[in-house]
């Protein structure tokens, strides 16, 4: 049986009118929905109750809460009798760049740190600049500072024994 072009138009028709009757009769969600009769448990999120605080952000607060911990034991790590008590901790956000803490609690410190990277999902990456400058540890106030040195005077003593600095 061999069907013309508008008998195979009309059936395509019929059987798209009935599939959207049928969608239509599924589209309803009220049957999927929890039943409101008598006195649930209220199923808005978008109000907070007023026992409970209202807590945002946790993770963002965690870190600041963890970057606050770390930069009390730096600051806590920072003293010194001699300057070879000592060394540098420049490792950039969140403790400030050029810091030196005490050689005995580096060890801690660097673990504290590598804590905080782990916890930290939306840390600020960047590296304490040096430029042509040294950076030497040392222990004034019997706290552990920072001292910045040139290396230019060696640059041009270096320049000047190979003879390359009247040229």
């Amino acid at each position: 049986m061999k069907l013309s072009s508008l008998q195979v138009g009309a059936i395509s028709f019929i059987a798209a009118t009935l599939l959207w009757l049928v969608a239509t009769l599924f589209e309803d969600d009220s049957r999927w929905q929890l039943s409101t009769s008598g006195p649930g448990v209220a199923t808005d999120l978008s109000a907070a109750r007023s026992d409970t605080p209202v807590r945002t952000a946790t993770d963002v607060l965690s870190c600041q809460q963890t970057e606050a911990a770390l930069q009390t034991s730096v600051d806590g790590a920072r003293y010194c009798s001699t300057d070879d008590d000592c060394t540098l901790f420049d490792y950039g956000y969140p403790i400030q760049c050029m810091t030196s803490v005490s050689k005995s609690e580096i060890t801690a410190l660097r673990l504290q740190y590598r804590s905080y990277e782990q916890s930290c999902a939306y840390r600020v990456y960047y590296d304490c600049p040096s430029g042509n400058m040294d950076r030497v540890p040392v222990c004034r106030n019997s706290r552990c500072e920072v001292e910045l040195e040139t290396i230019e005077p060696l640059q041009d003593e270096t320049l000047q024994h190979l003879g390359l600095k009247d040229l």
